[in-house]
């Protein structure tokens, strides 16, 4: 055995998920980060090592989580030996231990490793359908928070505490089990389903009665997993929470900028995959409830299952853009895209806002924003389409500004000459101010009158312009 001492760094990110960097750093984001890194030196539980390829910014991360969340990365410079014990590791993870905690806004940690030269184990292989022969190049949803969190449970358990129940401290195992069953209760992978049978006939068997009653909830979730209620609950709550997160509308991008935005094609490529399917999957697409019910009973690894899902969620996303129903499809419904016709440019989109009056295109903006929101080419170009916008407003904006200075000045002139003889205009050299005054002045007001009406118009004239 040897041991790898780690430092774990980014723990303001972790214990913040919304902050970016360069953003303030207020007294209660620091606060947080103050308060995640003194519990982790109180009570130094476990730490997951796994790489998270979905990573945005650097490919090669591998984050530490512990107690079902994230917590920080692996240190740039020990990335490579870190990924090579990985490589390694009989699970594709790694299990630490908590070192050095140092406490402070931008603190870290350093977490030690004991590993051994152990093979990879070759993935188990059910018998029948032959889901390695079934794959997609079809863009996919990364892992979710909750997945990780299951696999981090799944690592713990079946790693340190199941093979010492006797042993095993009871509060852990309880968390590890609740951190496990949350993220399972949607999981219809192949190794979740393996994984609750091992977990129930383990502790089941365990001579310690109170870890025995850990089994009675695990048989509970067994017996449920594919009951109406279940099934209802994937359907109302989980589902739509997947098809309309952010992760979902990143993927339906990418997905329509490889298919040219030609919508009927796109949908064409979706439906020859789950064709591909057994059970007859494709022909119960129209109900998700029987579609999620046969996932379960089909025991889809969980690498194929994601792939389903992610093409399933796209199904949905594009059905709801042609505007019809979620149905199987025949071959002679799939209609022509018409978008490569006498189409329109964006240049020439952009133009036609310019062509109406400042708030109608603004107005005209905005529906279109939210229409075309999906759009690849909006997304690029809408910015540039504002800022046009907005600058023939301000250029409209200035020559009003310059009109009403222009008033304001010859108002100033009459102000400081008011006789009269020139309220209208006969005998005097500011014609459009005596104008101006015309209204609503009777012939023979006294002059200090007129005075004070030339200062409420002036006012007038000044309080419109700051408004």
């Amino acid at each position: 055995m040897t041991q790898y001492t780690i430092k774990i760094l980014g723990a303001q990110f972790a214990a913040n998920p919304d902050y970016k960097f360069g953003d303030p750093e207020t007294e209660e984001i620091c606060g947080r980060t103050i308060d995640m890194l003194t519990k982790l030196k109180n009570t130094k539980p476990r730490v997951v090592l796994k790489p998270e390829p979905e990573n945005i910014h650097d490919e090669k991360a591998v984050m530490a989580r512990a107690i079902g969340k994230k917590i920080g990365y692996v240190n740039r410079d020990q990335q490579n030996d870190v990924r090579q014990l990985l490589r390694r590791s009989k699970r594709g993870m790694l299990c630490a231990e908590v070192g050095e905690v140092v406490i402070d806004k931008h603190g870290f940690l350093y977490v030690t490793v004991q590993s051994d030269d152990a093979t990879t184990t070759a993935d188990v292989q059910e018998t029948g359908f032959d889901w390695r022969e079934w794959h997609t190049d079809m863009p996919l949803l990364p892992p979710s928070d909750a997945l990780n969190a299951e696999e981090e449970a799944a690592f713990i358990l079946e790693e340190e505490l199941l093979p010492n129940l006797n042993d095993a401290d009871l509060e852990e195992l309880q968390t590890y089990l609740n951190i496990w069953m949350e993220g399972s209760r949607h999981d219809m992978s192949q190794e979740a389903s393996s994984q609750r049978q091992q977990y129930i006939r383990l502790l089941a068997e365990s001579e310690r009665s109170e870890v025995r009653l850990l089994a009675k909830e695990l048989e509970h979730q067994s017996a449920s997993m594919c009951c109406r209620h279940r099934l209802e609950e994937r359907v109302l709550e989980w589902w739509p929470c997947l098809v309309d997160s952010d992760k979902m509308e990143n993927l339906w991008v990418h997905w329509h900028e490889q298919t040219n935005g030609r919508l009927w094609d796109g949908l064409r490529l979706i439906d020859e995959k789950l064709r591909q399917l057994p059970g007859k999957l494709y022909e119960s697409i129209g109900h998700l409830e029987t579609v999620f019910s046969q996932l379960y009973y089909l025991s889809i690894p969980r690498a194929t299952l994601t792939s389903v899902l992610a093409l399933l969620a796209l199904r949905v996303k594009t059905c709801r853009q042609l505007g019809i129903e979620m149905k199987p499809m025949a071959q002679t419904d799939y209609a022509d895209d018409a978008s490569d016709g006498n189409s329109i440019s964006m240049n020439d989109f952009a133009e036609s806002f310019k062509k109406y009056p400042i708030n109608t295109a603004l107005r005209l903006y905005s529906g279109v924003s939210t229409l075309l929101a999906w759009h690849p080419s909006w997304q690029k170009n809408s910015p540039k389409f504002h800022q046009q916008i907005l600058a023939k407003a301000q250029e409209q904006q200035d020559k009003q500004e310059q009109k009403q200075d222009k008033m304001i000045e010859e108002v100033k002139k009459v102000a400081n000459k008011p006789t009269t003889q020139n309220i209208y205009g006969d005998k005097n050299d500011f014609q459009s101010g005596a104008q101006l005054l015309k209204m609503g002045i009777p012939q023979g007001t006294d002059p200090a009158k007129i005075a004070a009406r030339i200062a409420e118009q002036q006012q007038a004239l000044l309080k419109q312009k700051e408004n």
